[in-house]
């Protein structure tokens, strides 16, 4: 589990399946790129001494940036990423900036990290700032891996994005942030079709706390449900507050909460979204970015 929670990874790209997802082993070492290039050194050095002149994207998080569920189970797929990928069939929202802003092209990088903390973010900003030291953009998902049904923890990860903002503000002031939410919520229809879908799921979806979807006796627990929604809110309202103490900083404004799952987006692991799936989050949040990047 890396650390986290039987909470982890649901909220990756699906709001059920709680124990898979996100809750990967990480699929690298280090920050992987969706870019189709990289900034020359004289590039980066240029801009680096310009933090006004703001080019490019750069994504933070964890697996639900990185392409994972388009590819082998734990593999990292850049750019199938909905956020920085490549690949015409995503047209991610690196490749929408482009058709935007012509001049991102190129200026695009991805740290993110299958099972990451949200105490990675700082780290992971800090190289991702390296390669595009003034980005337009930068998109940040977080918080799956560290739901704890009791929400103990919403302190921290608070704590964890502001200090991950302050590091990006201090760096490139003039840098619009997107805080995302989780893509959707735990939904008792969407639960029921998933288990007749593929019953072997039912045993993902049973833990020893009251989040648990299932009792002992394989019964749905609708409360279980509902308590994990309520949990959620609080971890999102504590990284909205975080956002809103930094300038150029918003969420999504519940666009990813109001996402209604759907079977078809999901890779095999039902944890996280297929190239489909990939495709139709990009298109889901474009609308947001596009209007943070005109503001």
């Amino acid at each position: 589990m890396n650390g986290a929670s039987p909470r982890a990874g649901a909220w990756v790209a699906v709001s059920v399946v709680v124990l898979m997802g996100c809750s990967s082993a990480p699929t690298s070492s280090g920050p992987t790129s969706s870019a189709p290039t990289e900034p020359t050194k004289a590039t980066v050095a240029s801009r680096a001494a310009d933090p006004t002149r703001s080019v490019g994207i750069v994504a933070i998080g964890h697996s639900g940036l990185t392409g994972e569920g388009t590819g082998a189970r734990f593999e990292a797929v850049p750019a199938k990423s909905w956020a920085t990928g490549s690949d015409p069939q995503v047209d991610s929202i690196y490749q929408r900036m482009v058709a935007l802003q012509p001049g991102t092209k190129g200026h695009v990088a991805n740290t993110a990290v299958g099972g990451a903390l949200a105490s990675a973010l700082t780290s992971q900003a800090r190289q991702a700032l390296d390669a595009v030291p003034a980005p337009a953009l930068v998109i940040i998902q977080t918080v799956d891996n560290d739901i704890e049904c009791n929400g103990s923890n919403t302190a921290q990860v608070g704590q964890a994005v502001s200090d991950a903002l302050a590091l990006i503000h201090e760096r490139s002031p003039n840098t619009k942030i997107l805080v995302a939410g989780q893509l959707g919520r735990p939904s008792v229809a969407f639960i029921t079709k998933l288990v007749a879908h593929d019953p072997t799921t039912k045993s993902d979806l049973t833990f020893d706390d009251p989040c648990s979807f299932f009792d002992a006796g394989g019964k749905l627990r609708p409360a279980g449900v509902a308590k994990l929604s309520a949990v959620i809110d609080r971890y999102e309202a504590e990284t909205a507050r975080a956002c809103a103490a930094v300038p150029n900083c918003v969420t999504d404004g519940g666009v990813r909460k109001a996402y209604v799952d759907t079977i078809k987006n999901f890779s095999p692991d039902y944890a996280h979204l297929n190239a489909r799936g990939q495709a139709a989050e990009a298109a889901l949040i474009w609308p947001v970015v596009e209007a943070l990047l005109n503001s």
